[in-house]
């Protein structure tokens, strides 16, 4: 009886010590669990750091529409309005010669106080400048086209994270109720040994008992750990999503023996880089907007023609309206006018150092895009060694773990019967445990390699149908 007991409690422990085993009793899927897709999705609408970077693709769209802005009419004016304002007449309109004797200056005597209305008004309309305004308007929309390559980027990594964070969510929760279930046979088993040994039976010995002792006592550090990873997991899941950490979070369970497809032949994968990566497109963006500024520099040389308009009136209220044109009159009158312009500034050096300064940067702006082109390709690379090296591990550790299972089973059955011995059956347990853990770390090595390897490519957002 005892020895069949002992065989129990070790299956259990092979099984409780597996981070992937199945929990025992495990309930349906609530139908406000969220699943893996559901995850990413809601944390791709409400996750604060592609908040930001959205808002950055706002700061760059007001760069264009103020570079647009250049090519609106600009209107300027002031009016003025106040006093007093002292007399300034004369008895006979256009004859300055009449002049009343309070209009002269030089004395206190203000004749008749009044006051003053003056407004200044001026229009300007650029009509040709030799693409300026073109060019300038172009360089910030490559601007805002690097902003939102930059949310892409913000995307995908919120994406890989909320992947990491639910996997290691089932992970742990399946090793968490594994490890309960095992303390409660374990509990049971060990009061059965004690019974036997109160009873002084033959059948089980004081060494029986310690190991079991030690085996829950290991049994109950390893439930710690896997209560405190897993609410690690759960708390990162509620950080990507947004969710406040006193409100709760349902995740639907995954089955991480269901594999994603085997990685694309690397030719394939390096293709899908340099056509969706949201880094390379970014830079590329920018080395757009850089080859616009650079013209914006060099057409900076030639003057700009421009449509110019002015209207300056002035009435005051105890001045003399003079009408003759040859008499000066800053009291009372009416200008306005239309004129073709041209406007240039001769600091010709000045200009042809910021074209020098403005080629430099995009020269740098381009060797920093093929260098960053080389780590994708690296990074690329070295990921779908890693992941197609899982895949081809997961024949041999399936293997592996079946042969761990029929070597307990048959170590188990032996010292049930009597011909085998304790250590054996220890042996074959962790050699069992060790066998499926390794195949469960291979299966989850997959599962986030492949987003990895997705996410390298710039492909773990994009539709298949719009590869």
């Amino acid at each position: 009886m005892a020895r069949t007991l002992l065989v129990l409690v070790f299956a259990t422990i092979g099984t409780a010590w597996t981070p992937a085993a199945p929990a025992l009793g495990q309930t349906a899927t609530s139908s406000e669990a969220l699943t893996l897709p559901q995850l990413v999705q809601l944390a791709l609408k409400q996750n604060r750091l592609i908040k930001i970077d959205e808002a950055r693709v706002k700061e760059a769209e007001a760069l264009v529409g103020f570079a647009a802005a250049q090519a609106y009419p600009q209107f300027g004016g002031r009016l003025l309005f106040g006093g007093p304002v002292s007399e300034a007449k004369t008895t006979v309109i256009n004859d300055v010669s009449t002049l009343t004797d309070a209009s002269y200056e030089g004395d206190f005597n203000f004749g008749d106080l009044g006051v003053t209305l003056r407004m200044q008004a001026t229009g300007f309309v650029p009509i040709f400048t030799f693409g300026k305004l073109s060019t300038a308007r172009a360089a910030a929309e490559a601007v805002v086209r690097a902003a939102e390559e930059n949310v892409h980027v913000t995307e995908g990594v919120v994406a890989v994270n909320v992947h990491r964070a639910y996997w290691a969510y089932q992970l742990t929760d399946k090793f968490l109720g594994s490890l309960s279930d095992g303390d409660k046979i374990l509990a049971d088993v060990i009061k059965k040994v004690e019974d036997l040994l109160a009873a002084e039976s033959d059948q089980v010995t004081e060494n029986d008992r310690l190991r079991l002792l030690h085996a829950r006592a290991t049994l109950q550090v390893r439930r710690h750990e896997a209560k405190d990873a897993r609410d690690i997991a759960l708390t990162a899941l509620k950080l990507l999503v947004s969710r406040p950490m006193g409100q709760p979070l349902d995740v639907a369970s995954g089955d991480i023996e269901e594999l994603p497809p085997a990685a694309p032949p690397i030719a394939q994968v390096i293709d899908d880089a340099v056509r969706f990566r949201p880094e390379l497109r970014a830079l590329s963006r920018v080395v757009d907007a850089q080859e616009q500024f650079v013209s914006f520099r060099r057409r900076a040389l030639f003057p700009d023609l421009f449509i110019g308009a002015f209207l300056e009136t002035a009435i005051t209220t105890n001045a003399t309206d003079h009408t003759n044109p040859f008499v000066y009159d800053r009291f009372n009158f009416f200008e306005a006018g239309v004129a073709l312009g041209i406007q240039f500034q001769l600091d010709v050096f000045n200009k042809v150092a910021q074209i020098d300064q403005a080629q430099a940067e995009l020269e740098t702006r381009i060797a920093q895009t093929a260098a960053a082109a080389e780590g994708v390709e690296l990074e690329v690379r070295k990921i779908h060694i890693e992941v197609t090296g899982n895949y081809e591990k997961m024949e041999p550790a399936l293997k592996a773990y079946k042969a761990g299972r029929s070597w307990l089973t048959a170590a188990a059955l032996a010292y049930d019967i009597g011909t085998g011995d304790a250590g054996e059956l220890i042996d074959a347990f962790l050699a069992s445990a060790t066998a499926e853990a390794d195949l469960r770390r291979t299966q989850y090595e997959i599962q986030l390699g492949r987003v990895d390897l997705s996410r390298a490519s710039g492909t773990l957002l994009i539709p298949q149908g719009q590869k």
